[in-house]
């Protein structure tokens, strides 16, 4: 009895970690071939099979002239179509029923229903998110650094930006899209401070690079981010901090002064500057997934960052395995110093000093415990997962913590979800696009593609996060189909649509012989791209660091 309970908990377990990704998949290649199937219906073509997935059927329906079923290999699905093969012998009246017997022009929207389908769900998706609910980050700027153009000109943490030369603006997305076409230009922003102390800056916008725009520049005020320093800590075993009981890695919640009871809650970093001095301190903190309170009392009354404890920034989070990193002995929980006998006072800072390195050693010092090291380490080009290409790393990861402001929820009338799903669309066209141009000139590393294991991750996350997550994805994902099956290439819709396209221009058909080798091409082609998408999802999970 024992072991049918455990069975059965991990078949519970198996299907509620596959249901988002076979719901995902499977709703994309039903409404793609559900495409194909209604135009060939419209136009009198016979369809022999609609199939979900490849291979062996594991359920089937047979009505009329069809069979309806699903396969055993859910990465993909067909509709076969009678009379689809040239070297069939057919009678008049059975060609009346045939594909390749239909007229071009019905031929090629044959072929272009599938991807046309993918298109109108993305569109349907967007206006369903509109509807429900768009959600964005308010126009408030995050943490900005001292040294950046920005903080010069008066721009400070928090601030709330009203206007740009006299234009409302209310999200971060707006202000992008009015920097991203200024280059060059004077803006005036209105602005409000934390504090509700409005204020006036002129700042001239600059040129930025940006590998998903066409010119690969956009507009930007250096300085500029939506991301705030977050209260995960580090706390030095020679810091108040920890004799109070604040380990490596806690993150603040809550805080609470003197005898009251209310815990004032906390989320950026900077709000502690602002926190009055005190001799009790009662502090929420989270450790790992557990909430738990520390209480205590000093001598003197101090501010709570006079205990010592400092952002995460610097300490590690992970070390990759078999990374210089490792190979060196660089350990979870180390507190890094210095690099190249510069002190470290950011990530970025570090990361620059690596990826400048072009893989000669650079002495970097940290410290662990009480104890101060300094070693040498080799930088390596390393591939991680997410990013577009290799770059040269030590194999670490950073224990910082980054929020951001809350987001704001506008709910839209149904003409204004409408104009969003027009304007989504063709924003994320415009992205996948681009992004496919910048693999086939190899900008971006081929290592960046993902395949089905990639797929069923993000799935699976979105899925956890609600149903607005979810359909988002699928909505970027339909879109993604929609692209791909245009590519010219034979087997892809987009090859047939090349055939049918040429068939119209000759005035016939392209000979078998050329569409048999364009077949097997495009066949071989399709075979090694999936392979490959296959190992690199292999192979980011295996070494995932």
């Amino acid at each position: 009895m024992e072991n049918i309970i455990l069975l059965w908990d991990w078949v519970e377990k198996v299907f509620f970690a596959s249901a988002p990704f076979l719901i995902l998949l499977g709703g994309l290649i039903f409404i793609h071939e559900l495409g194909h199937f209604l135009f060939a219906r419209l136009f009198k073509v016979k369809v022999e099979v609609f199939s979900l997935g490849f291979g062996p059927k594991i359920l089937k329906y047979k009505k009329g002239d069809t069979l309806y079923c699903v396969s055993l290999l859910p990465l993909g699905g067909y509709v076969k179509m009678f009379g689809d093969n040239p070297l069939e012998e057919l009678t008049e009246d059975q060609k009346r029923k045939g594909f390749l017997y239909k007229k071009v022009h019905q031929k090629w929207l044959i072929a272009f229903a599938g991807p046309l389908f993918n298109l109108v769900f993305a569109l349907i998706g967007f206006f369903i998110l509109g509807l429900l609910g768009v959600a964005g980050l308010p126009a408030q700027l995050g943490d900005l650094s001292e040294d950046s153009l920005a903080f010069k000109k008066g721009f400070r943490s928090g601030d709330h930006i009203l206007t740009i030369n006299e234009q409302e603006v209310s999200y971060y997305e707006e202000l992008n899209k009015i920097l991203k076409t200024k280059r060059g230009e004077t803006l005036t922003f209105e602005l409000k401070d934390e504090k509700g102390q409005k204020k006036s800056i002129a700042v001239e916008v600059q040129k930025s690079s940006d590998l998903f725009a066409w010119d690969k520049e956009r507009g930007s005020v250096e300085g500029f981010t939506i991301l705030s320093q977050g209260l995960r800590i580090g706390a030095p075993f020679d810091s108040l901090a920890f004799e109070k009981g604040l380990r490596n890695f806690d993150t603040l919640l809550a805080v609470g002064f003197d005898s009251s009871d209310e815990l004032k809650p906390l989320k950026f970093w900077r709000e502690l500057k602002s926190l009055p001095p005190s001799k009790k301190f009662k502090l929420q903190i989270q450790r790992e997934s557990e909430v738990k309170t520390l209480s205590f009392e000093l001598e003197i009354a101090q501010s709570l960052l006079d205990l010592g404890f400092e952002p995460s920034a610097l300490y590690i989070e992970r070390v990759g395995s078999n990374t210089p990193a490792e190979r060196a002995g660089l350990k979870r929980g180390d507190r890094l110093l210095a690099i190249e006998g510069e002190k470290l006072k950011t990530w970025n800072q570090l990361l620059q000093k690596v990826e400048n390195s072009e893989g000669k050693s650079l002495k970097i010092s940290y410290q662990r415990g009480l104890e101060e090291k300094e070693i040498p380490i080799t930088p390596e080009k390393i591939f991680v997962e997410g990013n577009m290409k290799s770059h040269y790393m030590i194999g670490i990861v950073s224990a910082n913590s980054t929020v951001l402001a809350n987001e704001i929820l506008k709910k839209q009338t149904v003409f204004e979800s409408v104009f969003y799903s027009g304007t989504q669309t063709w924003k994320w066209l415009n992205i996948i696009t681009i992004g496919l141009v910048r693999l086939a000139t190899g900008e971006f590393s081929m290592r960046s593609m993902g395949g089905p294991i990639a797929i069923g991750r993000v799935a699976h996350n979105s899925f956890s996060q609600g149903f607005s997550s979810f359909l988002f994805i699928m909505t970027l994902i339909s879109l993604n189909l929609f692209l791909i099956n245009l590519l010219p290439i034979p087997v892809l819709d987009g090859g047939h649509l090349l055939f049918f396209s040429l068939e119209a221009l000759l005035g016939r058909p392209l000979s078998l012989k050329k569409l048999l080798i364009a077949q097997n091409i495009g066949l071989v082609f399709i075979l090694g791209f999936m392979a490959f998408a296959v190992f690199n999802d292999i192979y980011n999970w295996l070494n995932a660091w």
